[in-house]
């Protein structure tokens, strides 16, 4: 029975070892690549098992290229190589370049699983292929360093809910920007931009991207305005232009919107503008209040600021503040400092004298003091730092009792 097991183990143990895995990665082949132009660069993996799962694979990013990953394998096949038969599995990644030039792709990275059936190991395998390259080509009649798009089919449109010239102060306006192209990703079309003015006010909303479209264009953008008329005056909104180049043709093709115009009029309500006063006296009420009270601010600042800094640094000199330094101090060696600072101020002869005095005039103090002095030689030692405060605040109550003088009573209550 032993030796059954033992032989299915091997068997096991061989099957898991004779599993091997490769990838593949190849450039789909192309004459000219010209920027925004899609190349597809295909990525496999092999294995002369009978199944691959857990498959996960890392296609590096780059600010020169956009990658459209594939959601699922394009397919998969078997292919007999030197007379063995491979599973292999096949993905397109298609990558969209950004500049002209010479384009690197760093190494691909894999990582997925390869078993010899249900109920058999699996063999992991962690693969990386070399780096490649690809070229661009820039479009005839455009710069090397500038973007263009290079599509077979692009418009360029726009739409209007309201068609009038002459607006009054508070009407809206809603103005769409669509775009559309063929062959190119949605993400490749170009933002469209207005500014505002101080007669038209221009409130932007989120683009719209859309792909997967039917028909001439597959992919479109939506950049959607409103136009608000904010003050009196003539408005000239600039006209947008694009330039894209028409790869049927081999040409550079501009389209325009033209430059909009509006007159903008006053509100003709007269009780509209009544408000508008009222609003506008009240915001003058506002701010000259706030300059008033900044105007004080700023002239008794300097004495307010005078007189606490002059409190606090009498406080932190009396005897109060110094036992209170005491309190509030974390390091032994700043406890041990800040307690001989305060004992000069209360009773100089006793500090002079040391902790050997103290320890006679109130032997309870003895081991706490003994536990400072060690502590201040070796981290080791530990100090009751609740107990050395106890201890000093009894001391503090013996010492202000032997002498009742009058600048220390005052210094108590600064």
């Amino acid at each position: 029975m032993q030796s059954k097991i033992l032989l299915m183990l091997l068997l096991f143990t061989f099957d898991l070892f004779a599993v091997e895995g490769t990838m593949r990665v190849k450039l789909q082949s192309h004459e000219n690549l010209y920027t925004s132009q899609k190349v597809i660069v295909a990525v496999e993996l092999l294995t002369n098992a009978f199944s691959i799962t857990d498959a996960r694979i890392t296609f590096p990013s780059s600010v020169k290229y956009i990658v459209n990953a594939p959601k699922s394998a394009a397919y998969i096949r078997t292919e007999e190589i030197n007379g063995t038969d491979w599973q292999m599995v096949h993905y397109e990644y298609e990558v969209y370049a950004l500049q002209a030039g010479e384009i690197e792709v760093s190494p691909v990275k894999t990582t997925f699983s390869a078993s010899m059936g249900y109920g058999q190991p699996k063999k992991a395998f962690t693969l990386k292929s070399k780096a490649f390259h690809f070229s661009v080509r820039s479009p005839k009649g455009v710069k090397q360093e500038q973007f263009v798009l290079v599509t077979d089919h692009y418009i360029l449109t726009q739409k209007r809910d309201l068609k009038k010239s002459e607006l009054i102060v508070g009407d809206a306006i809603e103005v769409k920007i669509i775009q559309k192209a063929h062959g190119v990703p949605d993400i490749l079309l170009k933002p469209i931009h207005y500014k505002s003015t101080p007669e038209l006010r221009v409130y932007e909303k989120e683009p719209v991207l859309q792909s997967g479209l039917k028909g001439r264009y597959d992919v479109s953008r939506t950049d959607s305005f409103t136009f608000v008329a904010a003050a009196e005056g003539n408005v000239t909104v600039p006209e947008q232009q694009t330039v894209w180049w028409e790869s049927s043709s081999e040409k550079v093709r501009v389209e325009t919107l033209p430059a909009i115009h509006f007159i903008v009029i006053a509100d003709p309500q007269i009780a509209l503008d009544a408000k508008k006063a009222k609003q506008k006296k009240i915001l003058l009420y506002v701010v000259f209040s706030i300059i008033a009270l900044l105007l004080l601010y700023k002239f008794f600042a300097p004495s307010l600021k005078h007189c606490l800094y002059t409190r606090k640094k009498r406080y932190e000199a009396s005897e109060k503040g110094l036992f209170e330094h005491i309190l509030v101090s974390e390091e032994n060696r700043e406890i041990y400092q800040t307690f001989y600072v305060w004992l000069q101020y209360v009773d100089l002869p006793l500090s002079k004298c040391g902790f050997k005095c103290i320890a006679v005039l109130q032997p309870s103090f003895a081991s706490s003091l003994s536990a400072l002095e060690k502590s201040l030689v070796s981290k080791e030692e530990k100090l009751d730092k609740m107990l050395f405060i106890n201890e000093a605040e009894k001391l503090r109550t013996l010492l202000l009792k032997k002498h009742k003088q009058p600048h220390l009573s005052f210094t108590l209550n600064p």
